[in-house]
């Protein structure tokens, strides 16, 4: 019997063997397969870059920054982003954020406690990051920024309002530096000293928001041994990044600066197709691009240039350079801005475009002249008043004039013996001298109340 029963268990054991071996008793007889591999899922990663470079946490595992730095984290996959100020104030500009970037510019409302800004950025799968930041003290205008200067240079500007200090850096690389001296009530002018400056001083600046306009001594063209002279400029570092938001339809004032003189050009151009086309109307009358006649519309093709948020205009048929450009956005106005050596004459060029805005407004403004004047403006739908002061006051009392029917309709004339042409933004207005009269190339800029 005992026998018996270890011969039943040895055969059950080599059973159990053999199903285990099969697969479980397959009527096939064949082996089981593998487990397939799992598919490993890609690390979410984040960078982070301030003021343009890499940046890493410090021992906190926070980013420390300071008010207005450019901040940019970039993701390696689409992400989506949340921000919290974590109770400390702290508020954000967005630069230019989307699913693969997140961009932006930190503002402090404390004067002596650094604030808190914590990011989480999230991918598919329910995969988090999150990045935490401190953000210093100081004005959240200081920093750097880009100068379209109208005497047709583009410069580079570092400002620190804290400090009350300033330096400005021409292409060639010579620096001037100087200090500012405050206003005497908020938002109002900052006056400009410099060891340039003679005479009456004229220069003085204001902010709005990542943008500065002013007037500023800058060389005079031409002039052998160099001289300065106040004249308008606007600077800022608020770039429109992405090409298709280059769009739109913008009415243009141009001054250029001749050996023989100075000379201007008012025209309306488009650009369109996604940021890659322009379209300018070069007719004698100030047409719409819609109303320009077929000889008289100039195409031009876009591409990005290697300086980031400048875009380079190319003859669409040879691809040669035709200058380079910047739009950048002042309170919500994408603007034009222009300046340097022409490549068709060598004359120093300033472009300013703003958008197409029908019916003239009211207004007031102050603003700066390449006469060296420091101006007040005064606006009505009919008129247009300008008190220049330099050693003396002198005024401009114009009629605006109307629009006919294939004129840019944010293009007005104002006349009084001689011819200006006058546009505006929400916060930039201009006034520029007619082509080929005795004030071709006179240009005034001025910050809208």
């Amino acid at each position: 019997m005992e026998m018996y029963r270890s011969v039943e268990s040895a055969f059950a054991a080599v059973l159990v063997s053999v199903l285990l071996g099969c697969g479980g008793g397959g009527s096939d007889g064949g082996t089981e397969s593998p487990p397939l591999p799992l598919t490993p899922v890609a690390e979410f990663k984040l960078t982070v870059e301030i003021a343009g470079t890499a940046a890493t946490p410090d021992v906190t595992g926070k980013y420390t920054v300071l008010p207005g730095q450019s901040v940019v984290v970039k993701s390696n996959e689409a992400a989506s982003w949340v921000g919290s100020d974590m109770g400390s104030g702290v508020t954000r500009t967005d630069v230019d954020t989307g699913v693969s970037q997140w961009f932006s510019r930190f503002e402090n409302p404390s004067a002596v406690l650094s604030g808190a800004y914590k990011l989480t950025a999230s991918a598919s799968g329910g995969r988090t990051k999150t990045v935490d930041f401190s953000v210093q003290t100081g004005d959240y205008r200081n920093g750097d920024y880009v100068v379209f200067a109208a005497n047709g240079s583009r410069q580079t500007l570092s400002i620190d309002f804290d400090a009350a200090t300033y330096s400005v850096r021409d292409a060639a690389g010579v620096t001037t530096t100087g200090t500012l001296t405050a206003p005497v009530a908020p938002g109002k002018d900052w006056t400009v000293q410099n060891s340039r400056i003679v005479g009456v001083n004229t220069s003085s600046l204001r902010s709005v928001k990542d943008s500065i306009v002013g007037g500023f001594p800058f060389a005079v063209p031409y002039s052998a041994p160099t001289t300065y002279a106040a004249y308008p400029f606007v600077a800022s570092r608020a770039f429109v990044l992405t090409q298709s938001k280059l769009d739109g339809v913008y009415d243009r004032a141009n001054i250029q600066h001749l050996v023989a003189g100075g000379q201007s050009a008012i025209s309306q151009f488009e650009i369109s197709a996604g940021g890659t086309v322009m379209r300018q109307c070069v007719a004698a009358a100030i047409n719409r691009v819609s109303t320009c006649p077929v000889g008289s519309v100039i195409t031009s093709n876009i591409e990005a240039d290697t300086q980031a948020g400048m875009w380079q205009l190319k003859n669409p048929t040879t691809g040669a350079s035709l200058g380079r450009f910047g739009v950048v956005d002042i309170e919500g106005d994408k603007i034009y801005l222009a300046a340097g050596t022409s490549a068709v004459d060598g004359s120093q060029v300033l472009t300013i475009g703003v958008p197409t805005t029908p019916g003239a407004t009211a207004f007031t403004s102050t603003g700066w002249s390449t006469s060296g004047t420091l101006d007040v403006s005064n606006a009505t739908s009919t008129k247009y008043e300008m008190s220049m002061t330099v050693a003396g006051v002198s005024v401009l009392d114009l009629t605006l004039g109307g629009v006919g029917p294939l004129d840019s309709v944010g293009i007005y004339p104002a006349i009084q013996a001689n011819v200006y042409f006058t546009m505006r933004s929400k916060r930039l207005e201009l006034l520029i001298g007619a082509r080929s009269s005795p004030q071709a190339g006179f240009l005034h800029v001025g910050i809208v109340d």
